[in-house]
């Protein structure tokens, strides 16, 4: 597979895999949040129309992040594996754990998105990390 295909199929697969994590802490009970539907009410507004904005939205997000992750390590030199990826899904992860507990959420057009518990944070860092990691390894794999 050529080397440009890789980031898409990273992408995909990585954003599998964060979506499956950022639904466990609501489904264990220890989160309130649907990342998916907030997303997509950013958009609409209302909740009861968001869920195809939110996943289509949140799709072609993972798909760049993993074009934006492959080219900012080929461009700084540094290794196309799989930790050097969970590194950059932990610095994007700090970045939007930060944004999204701060700026989004308290200003979220939808009420019921103003509130969240403490695990929210925690899951968009860990699934950000679980992100970089599986892109990571499906490029290094398909080098």
């Amino acid at each position: 597979m050529s080397n440009v295909f890789a980031p898409l199929l990273g992408g995909i697969v990585g954003t599998v895999a964060m979506t499956a994590f950022l639904l466990l802490p609501r489904i264990l009970g220890w989160g309130k949040i649907d990342v998916i539907l907030a997303v997509g009410a950013l958009i609409t507004k209302n909740p009861d129309r968001a869920f195809s904005y939110g996943y289509v939205l949140h799709f072609l997000s993972g798909i760049v992040f993993a074009y934006i992750y492959w080219g900012l390590l080929t461009l700084l030199s540094l290794p196309i594996v799989w930790w050097t990826f969970g590194l950059a899904g932990f610095i994007h992860g700090i970045i939007v754990m930060l944004l999204v507990s701060i700026a989004v959420m308290e200003h979220h057009p939808v009420a019921k998105y103003h509130e969240r518990g403490p695990m929210t944070g925690v899951a968009q860092l860990l699934a950000h990390i679980i992100y970089g990691v599986v892109v990571g390894a499906i490029i290094h794999g398909l080098r």
